[in-house]
């Protein structure tokens, strides 16, 4: 039996599941502020100071008054009342304050645990990542809000993908930790190891992609299913001149970009749904061991409510991006991603 998946106590094991549910958690706050459109409320990164919120009338018009010179105000919610203010600050100062809370969470048991020694030192060196992680995606994070306190409303599409994706990884990152962490049997199966490591970065590339969608709204060019507007691959992307890289920088000038990473999200939809399902069918006629049905089985579940779920949000992306599905869609996709790293641990050649 390798080292690296024994000795790790119950209250360790405990912790690391905390951590990871505490950072979906937070992955679906942030979708929420996103989706809400609160993320440029707070328009200061205050690490320590920014814990307090605004406790009386005068705080709150301070707060007020600094978003109000922001472009997002200016150009968006020009006229806002203060009671709606109220409400998209909640939502930013949430999704801080939860990423303070992760930050003890994960910590002081850390340090707990360390100094009493239940860390071997394999899972030293997960830790230490696992906060040079978390510290890399709150870094990000403020870099995606300032790119929209300057000149546009909103913030950058592809700043807020990579946020997305730094998170993703990081909470990937825990699961491989909690995987190692229990005696899960291997099996050496190079064909469906190799379609384990595709299906996982295809899922990866997919939840970029998605974070593109939601940055740039384009759910809102086309909101039918399964036709976009009429046309299985809109004819827009066919234009030859308007392949430039004026497109692709300011994206929200031209409805070009959008309607093509729109239309690149549901066709790599649809392959990777194929994938999955012969995937799959692959391992039900090769195994029988009860582990891997339970994370086919898993996968699949995943898999067809991720299908519905993309499929309500954007039929319901009439004027606005429904919130509730568009979160859901994020998150449901975000566990299947971490539902084919299981597959990717389990048939892989070694441990790392």
């Amino acid at each position: 039996m390798s080292k690296v998946n024994q000795k790790i106590s119950k209250g360790v094991k405990i912790w690391l599941w905390i951590g990871f549910i505490m950072i979906l958690l937070q992955i679906l706050i942030g979708g929420v502020t996103r989706l809400t459109g609160s993320g440029l409320s707070i328009t200061k990164w205050e690490i320590i100071t920014g814990t307090i919120p605004p406790l009386n009338d005068g705080d709150w018009v301070s707060e007020f008054n600094a978003y109000k010179d922001t472009p997002q105000y200016q150009k968006i919610n020009k006229g806002m009342s203060l009671q709606d203010f109220k409400f998209i600050y909640f939502w930013e100062y949430f999704h801080r304050l939860w990423a303070r809370i992760m930050g003890f969470v994960f910590l002081l048991p850390a340090i707990f645990f360390w100094w009493k020694g239940f860390f071997p030192q394999w899972l030293k060196k997960r830790v230490v990542y696992i906060f040079l992680l978390a510290a890399l995606v709150a870094s990000f994070g403020w870099i995606m809000v300032a790119s929209g306190l300057i000149d546009r409303p909103w913030v950058n599409a592809y700043r807020l993908s990579f946020h997305l994706i730094l998170a993703v990884i990081l909470l990937g990152y825990v699961m491989w930790t909690l995987l190692s962490s229990y005696p899960v049997r291997k099996f050496k199966d190079k064909s469906l190891a190799q379609w384990s490591l595709f299906l996982a970065s295809g899922l990866f590339i997919q939840i970029f992609l998605g974070g593109m969608v939601s940055g740039m709204k384009a759910a809102l060019l086309y909101p039918t299913f399964p036709k976009m507007k009429g046309e299985w691959i809109p004819s827009l992307i066919f234009n030859n001149s308007l392949w430039n890289v004026e497109n692709f920088i300011h994206y929200d000038k031209s409805p070009f970009f959008p309607t093509l990473i729109h239309t690149a999200h549901r066709l790599w939809a649809y392959i990777l749904t194929i994938s999955i399902l012969y995937f799959a069918w692959k391992l039900y006629t090769n195994y029988s061991n009860r582990f891997i049905h339970f994370a086919q089985i898993l996968l699949i579940s995943l898999l067809v409510t991720q299908i519905g779920l993309g499929i309500l949000t954007v039929i319901h992306s009439v004027g606005t991006v429904p919130v509730f599905y568009g979160v859901a869609h994020q998150v449901v996709g975000i566990l299947l991603f971490n539902a084919s790293l299981i597959f990717v641990f389990i048939m892989r050649k070694k441990i790392i």
